[in-house]
Parts: C-alpha cells; sequence; structure tokens
C-alpha cells in the first residue's frame, strides 16, 4: 500500500502535463485532495481567489486513462471551496484546449458577476 505522500505524487505524475502547461500560462498550478482523497487541481490567483479543477462530473479521476471533461470553480478567498462558486463552467472535452477555454469563462464570469 502507497503512503500517503506515493499517492500523491502517483495522482500529480497522471497530470503532469496539465500542471506544466497551466504553469506556462501563468497558472501556478498543483494536484491537491480536497478531503476524502478527491483529487483536483488547485490555481492560486492573486488576491486570495482559487480555481479548482475536477472532471466533468466528479472529482478528478486519479488515473488519466478515466479523466473525462473538465469542471472548473473559481472560489473567493474565505470559501476554501466549501461555500459556493463566484463562477463555475465544464466541458465534457478532456484535452488541453478545451482546460483552458473553460479557465478563461470562468474567469470571465468572475470578472462580470
Amino acid at each position: 500500500m502507497l503512503s500517503y505522500e506515493q499517492t500523491m505524487s502517483v495522482g500529480q505524475g497522471q497530470y503532469q502535463d496539465v500542471i506544466d502547461a497551466l504553469f506556462t500560462a501563468g497558472l501556478p498550478a498543483t494536484f491537491t485532495q480536497t478531503g476524502g482523497m478527491n483529487a483536483a487541481l488547485e490555481v492560486l490567483l492573486d488576491g486570495g481567489h482559487s480555481l479548482l479543477i475536477t472532471d466533468f462530473e466528479d472529482s478528478l479521476s486519479w488515473s488519466r486513462e478515466e479523466h473525462s471533461g473538465w469542471s472548473v470553480g473559481l472560489y473567493g478567498p474565505a470559501e476554501q471551496y466549501d461555500g459556493q462558486a463566484v463562477a463555475f463552467a465544464d466541458t465534457t472535452d478532456s484535452d488541453l484546449p478545451a482546460l483552458r477555454a473553460v479557465i478563461e469563462q470562468v474567469l470571465k464570469l468572475g470578472i462580470s458577476g
């Protein structure tokens, strides 16, 4: 059985290309779990807001082969994913361009909302 650290490392490895692409785009993403070992990618934004990135219908799949679509929520500084998202969008597409488009949509909604 893997330790917590080993499990998180394996999970991060499944999404390292996504983490690297987001970092290159100025969005420093980390692989995290939101409780109960539900995986997600987290991006901490200036001003304390954060993005939580998961699969289309559930938490981020631990196996990239099972990954399906993207959901992105923008949360305020005090919410820590327990409260209402400031903005939310999703797509059934699973590629990086689709994720970038959803992130852009969420950030625009967050600014206008």
